[in-house]
């Protein structure tokens, strides 16, 4: 399907939609004509359900001095979404990324990735689960959302906001004992995947008691096991169809592909796709031609269970004061989340033969979605991916005020913490000269995965003979054991490795701030606050192998087919391959532990009990703390005043933010010998770094009629980098022979060195919002937002030779340095063998990425028409958002077109939402050997269902269907027809009972 085309059919549907609804306020003033007299009030609308959630919202924003948007709870307890980050989606300028296999529901927020936007409960920094990756938000979906009482987004943050969000802040409120009426309630839960007919129970159990009008407790207990699976297909790799690949001599080569080759060698002035073959003509292009070298059918099966809970208490001791506790808690804990691969790649000694007629692709290319093959190298991988995500904190308040001051003050303490353990298991048939006897098919289906055909034939294609003997063959391959003693006669390999992050954060924050009340003019109070606040971030990781291991009790037993094959990608991902085998984890595992230490490397073992790779960037630079004492002051003039005869509120103002920053960190002192390295050659070492900024900001709010609201704002704001993004710890790697560069006279070895900085700085935005609001009836809106955002300070690699090349070397132990223009070459080079470096590192970029966007919403019931149609309502928002640099790639992971498209039909006894969202393409940078190189999305659409039936004013009965169109994600590279990835989700239906007492 053309994604143009259906991108157009979309969009045009959409303002169709937004039309339809545009146009019910006329109907709405025409029957308002006829309504009381002047003078007259009309009753507010009192609402329940879907309808109630909505008018939550609406009236947040109406209150609010700065622009702002959000969803509330629906009264009956919950949020109608699958978790907080797709509750969040429904908002303008919020995308949830769905890359995010487990369900962390990360999301950005104004064309920005997630980590550029500041989550806070109750308007209080707190820490959340930290970050463990790149361009990662908070994980919500560790965060059950029956705890919290609405979500707010603060696109233009005031003076007295927490700063941190160059893309605004998301407050997840958790509403005091005071405001909640007296009762309990109870939910129980059932959900389904049909991806795998996968179950999950879950509860909620809440109680609010008032003992008097001045004392109030409240406390919300939610458990939610998990349990569901995601599938996906992928064509990792497009190779370059060569001589070697085919088996033909280059003259036959030549006459059957040469037509699809440069007959000149390529050059730096060549197009982006260039491939040279002697002889060839190059009539029909010069790209050479491609196929696919990887494929892989992946399951990944999520395991575990969610507690969350929220609590507090709150006294009104007089009129003038009040004092309040909340307290939250979370813990996302799936030990068992596994990923089960098949893995066969076509590499050196593999045969192609390609099948059919190359396509031509929008960039050039000519690729082969049909190839037969032969002798592949043939892998099955099982990989136990332990996910651990946590929060806990309290948070303890006091305001009192009279007529002329209003003081308040604030304490919070909190933590978080976060993991990812991940141990792989690999079991492989190699390639081999005379050829292993596995051959095979594939059809990649290009831009339809239902087309998708794969074949491979023995069955089953890989797994653990009987009686193996198994052999490790030292540092330069600490990760495999053989079946021979020697690499050129093996056939068989095992391979045990695998990634273990682990991060902890802890926050401490003290806050007073005191409000004069004035008049001075147009200023009716000035506005004050100090702030202090502690934050530490501890980071340790781990890469492991295979040395060490009871190998002796390794089994064939171990190996059995995948469970999934009968059920695989819902049964839509065409002739996938049931010749898919996976290893019994818990019995590989158990069987080959305690390990031996090695001894060479100074020994040590991860947490999960296995030798530590300490020249792997996992532990060379992941390992530190960083803690920053934070000082803060800001004040505000807050006016209110008319201009020719419209009533004007806003408030001025500046925040001043100190910095002081310590980072402890494990510092390579020497180059590692081998591919293992030693935990000698690692000391600690403390950095400190200092910055302060004066962040002005400016906001007003204009009523241009009773029901029309302009507002618009300046500010400036910032964004830390993430610890775990840029390293302040040079990484110095082992020595790697350059097979090109070499030559029968010549060695050419080369060191990789990844140069920390820890003088980078943070992010600073200056930022302009306009918003124009039409409260056109109760409950009504319609309002269109625009902003820009100039961001300074983006990190990115650098090219400047004194920082990469250091005449004297540095500290890095290989000598001194010099730069001939091309190559960085040591002075422990000789004339045969030589040594050069090869430096990357990075710095912060002046030059600025302009972020700008559009925001249009349209929200209305119509309980205004007669009978039947009064129980109508809907939304419809749509968000674009573009951004442009001269000196760096703009932001992966967003979409420049996002729609919303809600009705909703209810009465008191019943209520039916559907709910439509739509994101456009969007590119994705490359994320390692996992998902290949930098790919995009293809636009993609979900519908959603909610019901529900009231039996009684105190038992209901809930039913929400996610993702009703069963829609697939699709990656692609640079044309739709060159597929990387598809993922499938399947439908979640899940059953609700709620009682209330």
């Amino acid at each position: 399907m053309n994604s143009k085309i259906a991108s157009s059919r979309v969009l045009k549907i959409a303002l169709l939609s937004a039309t339809v609804i545009a146009g019910l306020p006329a109907v709405s003033q025409a029957q308002d004509a006829k309504s009381p007299a002047a003078g007259d009030t009309l009753e507010a609308v009192v609402v329940t359900g879907f309808k109630q959630s909505y008018a939550n919202a609406v009236r947040a924003k109406k209150n609010a001095i700065e622009i702002t948007d959000g969803i509330s709870s629906d009264g009956l307890g919950r949020f109608p979404d699958l978790n907080v980050g797709e509750a969040l989606q429904r908002v303008p300028g919020v995308q949830i990324n769905r890359e995010a296999e487990g369900r962390d529901a990360t999301i950005n927020l104004r064309g920005m990735p997630g980590e550029y936007a500041r989550m806070t409960p109750n308007g209080q920094a707190f820490a959340e689960p930290p970050l463990l990756r790149d361009n990662q938000g908070s994980p919500l979906g560790a965060f059950n959302s029956d705890i919290f009482s609405a979500f707010v987004i603060q696109k233009s943050p005031m003076a007295n906001a927490q700063t941190g969000g160059l893309s605004g802040n998301v407050d997840l409120q958790i509403a005091p004992a005071l405001s909640r009426r007296e009762g309990g309630s109870m939910k129980a839960a059932y959900e389904y995947n049909t991806l795998g007919d996968l179950g999950a129970p879950a509860v909620t159990v809440s109680y609010n008691k008032v003992f008097s009008s001045s004392l109030a407790a409240f406390g919300t207990l939610a458990y939610r096991k998990e349990n569901f699976r995601r599938d996906s297909i992928l064509i990792n790799n497009y190779a370059v169809l060569t001589p070697a690949y085919t088996g033909l001599s280059a003259a036959n080569f030549v006459a059957k592909y040469g037509e699809y080759y440069s007959s000149t060698p390529c050059t730096t002035g060549s197009s982006a796709f260039c491939s040279y073959v002697a002889g060839a003509t190059g009539t029909k292009g010069t790209s050479g031609l491609y196929f696919n070298s990887q494929t892989r059918q992946y399951a990944r099966m999520n395991k575990g269970e969610t507690w969350s809970a929220s609590g507090g208490l709150e006294w009104k001791p007089n009129d003038q004061t009040k004092m309040g506790l909340i307290g939250y808690y979370t813990d996302r804990d799936l030990p068992k989340t596994r990923q089960d691969l098949m893995i066969n790649g076509l590499n050196a000694g593999s045969i192609i033969t390609p099948v059919g007629t190359p396509f031509k692709v929008s960039d050039g290319r000519y690729v082969y979605d049909q190839i037969s093959f032969t002798n592949p190298d043939a892998l099955m991988s099982s990989r136990l991916n332990s996910q651990h995500q946590a929060s806990r904190g309290v948070m303890a308040n006091i305001d009192w005020s009279n007529e002329n001051w209003r003081l308040a003050g604030v304490l919070t303490a909190s933590g978080g913490k976060n993991s990812s353990v991940e141990t792989q298991v690999d079991a492989n048939t190699l390639i081999t000269a005379g050829g292993n006897g596995i051959s095979g098919t594939l059809s990649t289906g290009r831009d339809d995965i239902g087309d998708y055909s794969y074949t491979i034939t023995p069955s089953p294609v890989t797994g653990i003979p009987a009686g193996t003997s198994w052999s490790w063959l030292g540092a330069s391959d600490p990760t495999s054991l053989y079946n021979s003693p020697t690499r050129a006669a093996a056939t068989r390999r095992l391979q045990l490795t695998g990634t273990q992050s682990y991060a902890e954060n802890s926050l401490y924050t003290a806050q007073f701030d005191a409000e004069r009340f004035v008049e001075l003019g147009p200023i009716k109070s000035i506005q004050g606050g100090a702030r202090l606040e502690r934050a530490s971030y501890t980071s340790a990781g781990y890469r492991v192998y295979a040395f060490g291991l009871q190998t002796q009790n390794i089994t064939s037993a171990m190996v059995k087919q995948a469970p999934y094959v009968d059920d695989f990608f819902g049964g839509k991902g065409g002739a996938y391959t049931k010749n898919w085998q996976v290893i019994d984890l818990d019995a590989f595992l158990d069987a080959v532990r305690p390990v031996t230490e090695y001894t060479a490397s100074g020994g040590g073992l991860s947490p999960t009990g296995f030798n530590i790779r300490y020249q792997d960037d996992n532990y060379a630079l992941r390992n530190y703390t960083s803690d920053d004492d934070n000082t803060q002051a800001y004040v505000m003039a807050k006016y209110d005043t008319e201009l020719a005869g419209h009533r004007v509120r806003g408030n001025v103002g500046v925040r001043y933010e100190n910095t002081d920053n310590t980072l402890e960190a494990l510092d390579q002192k020497t180059p590692p010998a081998d591919g293992i390295g030693t935990r000698n050659s690692f000391s600690w070492v403390t950095y400190k770094n200092k910055y302060d900024f004066f962040l002005p900001s400016a906001i007003f709010a204009a009523d241009v009629t009773d029901d029309i609201v302009l507002r618009g704002a300046y500010y400036k704001t910032y964004v830390k980098p993430h610890p775990r993004q840029f390293s302040a710890i040079t990484k110095i790697g082992s020595r790697t022979l350059d097979t090109t560069l070499t030559s029968a006279a010549v060695a050419v070895n080369y060191v990789p060195i990844t140069i920390g900085n820890n003088k980078l700085k943070p992010y600073m935005a200056t930022s302009m919002d306009l918003s124009l609001e039409w409260y056109n009836r109760p409950n009504g809106l319609i309002s269109l937002a625009v902003f820009e955002k100039s961001i300074t300070g983006r990190i990115v690699t650098t090219s400047d030779p004194a920082i990469l090349c250091p005449s004297d070397g540095s500290t890095w132990g290989l000598g001194t340095l010099a730069w001939d223009g091309t190559y960085c070459t040591s002075s422990q080079s000789t004339s045969s063998n030589v040594l050069q470096v090869r430096a990357t590192g990075s710095y912060n970029l002046d030059k600025a990425t302009k972020v700008r966007g559009l925001e249009f919403n349209i929200q209305q019931n119509l309980d205004f028409l007669p009978g039947f149609w009064k129980n109508f309502g809907g939304s419809f928002n749509y968000a674009y958002t573009t951004s442009k640099s001269a000196a760096i790639a703009p932001f992966p992971g967003i979409s420049k077109h996002n729609v919303n498209m809600i009705g909703y039909y209810e009465t008191p006894k019943y209520g039916v939402r559907l709910v439509y969202n739509y994101r456009s393409a969007y590119d994705l940078n490359s994320n390692g050997t996992f998902t290949g190189g930098s790919r995009s999305v293809r636009p993609r659409g979900q519908l959603d269902l909610a019901a529900s039936y009231n039996v009684s004013d105190r038992f209901s009965l809930g039913l929400d269907v996610y993702n009703l169109t069963d829609a697939i994600r699709f990656e692609y590279e640079n044309d739709e027809d060159v597929v990387r990835t598809a993922n499938y989700d399947g439908r979640t239906i899940t059953l609700t009972a709620r009682a209330a007492f």
